[in-house]
């Protein structure tokens, strides 16, 4: 059986990030958004999101979110 530390260390190595899409509502209500940043309620966002769950970005279209991940050398796995 894989222990919890285990797991976390064979995550890092596979450098896998995942997407979970997301509203401005739920976006600020997070802290994701600072605070001079000016979004429609219920604008559809896409977080980027390290394997530990911290976050590395956020955009408004799932292609971009995609592609950052890719460029820095991540393999991107959707959450819904």
């Amino acid at each position: 059986m894989i222990t919890e530390r285990e797991l976390g260390a064979e995550l890092e190595k596979a450098r896998i990030a995942y997407i979970k899409p997301t509203d401005s509502e739920e976006a600020r209500r997070l802290g994701l958004l600072p605070g001079d940043i000016d979004l429609p309620d219920g604008m559809k966002l896409y977080v980027l999101h390290a394997f530990d769950g911290s976050v590395l970005g956020y955009t408004d279209a799932y292609d971009t979110a995609y592609g950052a991940a890719v460029q820095n050398e991540l393999t991107p796995v959707s959450v819904h």
